[in-house]
């Protein structure tokens, strides 16, 4: 983290402020991130998100302060993105026409094996939009903090939702993306290595995600020659009947014991 002091009418002021993505709280990403795509100079609403720094505080600042403040953030153009890299899930909410929908639990906590596979394919394939319509869902009717607060994940409800999705505010979504890449290493490539060296993705996370032209039913295409769906399909095998019971597993669950397997053969041979 850095700091901040400043003295006003006498009152002095000490802020802490992120030093890194990973340090960001969600409003904080989403700031940084449009700055990320625009390339211009933070303004002053934006640093006021970052820093903490009230907007009419930072107006009484010198061009020359302001500078100053503003180079702290130089990291954000950085070509290395090391601090993608935490298991925090940084976006709770979105809203769309004036609902709220809810996002995952941090660390995938409330990730299921089939919203999984589901999810992860369109993040390799590159479908941003129908990616994020299944991981933020409204509130589930009647919920008491017992369950997921989401609705349950399906197919057919994330094709409806990526329709209400319409024209998706740029830094929002590529926030969502960002946050995404950082919690899936950190969460699963460095915690199931045996699974995903082979299938990495490493998307080019300066630009603006690209949500045009997209089909929500081609999450079920491989991504070169890698397929969720096949791998469920084959940790499945001959016992169909226990699909239902899979696909509502907690995806550390399965993750786990795939990379179980894994290790298990190479002991084996």
């Amino acid at each position: 983290m850095n700091t901040i002091a400043y003295e006003i009418d006498g009152q002095r002021t000490e802020l802490e402020f992120p030093s890194t993505l990973a340090e960001m709280n969600g409003e904080q990403l989403i700031a940084a991130v449009r700055n990320m795509l625009s390339g211009e100079d933070i303004p002053l609403a934006d640093l006021a998100v970052l820093t903490g720094v009230p907007t009419d505080t930072l107006e009484l600042f010198s061009p020359f302060q302001l500078y100053s403040l503003r180079e702290m953030f130089t990291f954000l153009h950085d070509a290395d993105r090391e601090a993608l890299n935490f298991r925090e899930w940084k976006i709770p909410t979105i809203t769309v026409n004036g609902t709220t929908w809810y996002g995952p639990m941090s660390n995938f906590a409330n990730i299921t094996w089939e919203e999984f596979v589901y999810v992860d394919q369109c993040f390799l394939n590159g479908l941003h939009r129908p990616m994020v319509a299944a991981l933020f869902r409204p509130e589930r009717e009647g919920y008491n903090g017992e369950t997921d607060r989401r609705i349950p994940f399906t197919t057919f409800g994330t094709a409806n939702r990526y329709e209400l999705l319409g024209e998706p505010d740029p830094a929002i979504q590529t926030a969502i993306l960002l946050n995404y890449v950082a919690m899936r290493r950190a969460s699963l490539e460095e915690t199931y290595p045996q699974l995903f060296p082979q299938h990495g993705s490493e998307p080019d996370d300066t630009h603006e995600a690209d949500f045009t032209d997209e089909d929500p039913e081609a999450a079920d295409t491989p991504s070169g020659n890698f397929s969720w769906t096949g791998v469920h399909r084959n940790l499945l095998g001959d016992n169909i009947q226990d699909e239902e019971k899979y696909l509502h597993l907690n995806v550390h669950t399965v993750l786990n014991r795939l990379n179980q397997l894994i290790l298990d053969n190479k002991r084996h041979h």
